[in-house]
């Protein structure tokens, strides 16, 4: 059976803030609070994505995206799908929606950083469009694990 994912969009609401949270918890191994997840999502400068899979029963929530907006920039601050959503799809379902969102919003660019030991990220990322800018040697676990930044250009994706 094909999973349908349906990816939504928006600024200062709380009221995914549960299971964002609960994932977060499984996917970091340095997770925000729900504090910090709290003031983030309602940071307006902050744009929130949900991506859902829709089954005959209800909807389930597989993972989700922060992604600060100071146009016409935009860092990607956190994604996370659950275990069951890799691999199929979810994460290059939300980041293909997310990017095609920030068009309208002016974007020129996208940034992140990420875990240079975090092997399917960085092929997530590569696959979306996003190329290595920088390194950052030190950076994560205590300074053991360097991160990698990336950039995409909005207008490729126009």
């Amino acid at each position: 059976m094909t999973s349908v994912y349906q990816v939504s969009h928006f600024f200062n609401n709380l009221a995914n803030l549960k299971e964002i949270a609960a994932l977060e918890q499984t996917s970091f191994a340095n997770p925000w609070s729900c504090e910090s997840l709290s003031a983030e999502i309602l940071n307006p400068l902050n744009l929130t994505s949900i991506i859902s899979s829709k089954s005959a029963t209800r909807p389930e929530i597989l993972g989700y995206s922060l992604t600060r907006i100071i146009s016409p920039e935009a860092e990607l601050l956190r994604v996370a799908v659950k275990p069951e959503g890799r691999k199929q799809g979810a994460a290059t379902k939300i980041l293909a929606e997310l990017l095609q969102k920030l068009i309208p919003l002016q974007v020129e660019k996208v940034y992140l950083e990420v875990s240079e030991k975090n092997l399917p990220a960085i092929a997530l990322y590569r696959k979306a469009g996003f190329s290595n800018l920088s390194y950052r040697p030190n950076y994560y676990d205590n300074g053991t694990i360097g991160a990698l930044i990336f950039e995409t250009v909005i207008s490729t994706y126009i």
